[in-house]
């Protein structure tokens, strides 16, 4: 096994650091993410019900929740502040919206769930001790190394997302017609934002999952019962990604890194 990159401690504020998967079927998504990216999925007891925790090569990133309530199945990442309650505060002053009220995650920290001003949801998270999710500067085969927000609006979820968490854009064109506005916080580059590719599609965010062999990923999802939206798609002097839907109609993004130069 080749050595793996040192982890930082955290906390990463302004940072994606953990990542839910709300879905209508646990059973079904536990198996399916396991199988195609060899998850270890441990029970935790969360009360009457059951907090699915995702464990993957960069130690543990996310849980599976189900909520047969949900209008579809969806990923949810959470973002790192250093204050929930003043930050959801702040969330609705800007012009969005608490869904989940700041809460506590006994043992763990405190999060709310939150949409930005066109619709698109996100959790708050700020973590005790020792708990302030994955590092998002390590990203290893079989975790979230990317983070996108697709809006009806990028302007204005622009100048929510600055406001809120100070991120800076930083527009490239991809050649689509609209700017890509990467979101850079000091010496990072924090998530991707752009315009939503579809007439009618819904402001939403996109979790991209690091995989060293996209074809071979790739032909594995559909073998396990997903939906292939966007076969694999080149980003110059990035990489590749390809768009799927899994069996519990989740959407989720599989992206190969560009290999280095010789």
């Amino acid at each position: 096994m080749p050595d793996l990159p040192p982890r930082g401690a955290g906390p990463w504020p302004g940072r994606f650091v953990w990542f839910d998967l709300m879905t209508t079927d646990g059973a079904r998504a536990e198996a399916f993410y396991a199988a195609l990216f060899g998850w270890h999925v441990t029970a935790v007891p969360m009360g009457p019900s059951v907090y699915r925790m995702i464990g993957a090569m960069a130690g543990p990133i996310g849980g599976i929740v189900e909520e047969s309530a949900i209008p579809a199945s969806h990923w949810l990442p959470y973002i790192a502040v250093a204050d929930v309650d003043a930050a959801a505060r702040r969330v609705g002053e800007l012009g969005g919206a608490v869904c989940v009220p700041p809460t506590d995650i006994p043992g763990t920290g405190r999060f709310a769930v939150v949409n930005e001003p066109t619709g698109a949801t996100f959790s708050l998270f700020a973590g005790s001790d020792g708990s302030h999710g994955t590092d998002p500067d390590v990203p290893l085969p079989g975790s979230v190394c990317w983070t996108e927000l697709m809006s009806v609006d990028p302007a204005r979820t622009q100048a929510f997302l600055t406001q809120l968490l100070g991120w800076r854009e930083q527009q490239q064109d991809m050649g689509t017609g609209s700017p890509y506005r990467m979101q850079q916080l000091a010496d990072k580059q924090a998530a991707g934002l752009m315009k939503t590719p579809q007439p009618g599609m819904p402001s939403c965010c996109l979790c991209y999952f690091l995989t060293l062999d996209l074809a071979g990923s790739t032909a594995k999802a559909r073998q396990l019962g997903a939906t292939i939206l966007m076969d694999a798609t080149p980003i110059p002097g990035v990489g590749r990604f390809v768009l799927c839907l899994d069996p519990t109609g989740a959407t989720f993004a599989l992206f190969e890194p560009a290999q280095p130069a010789a």
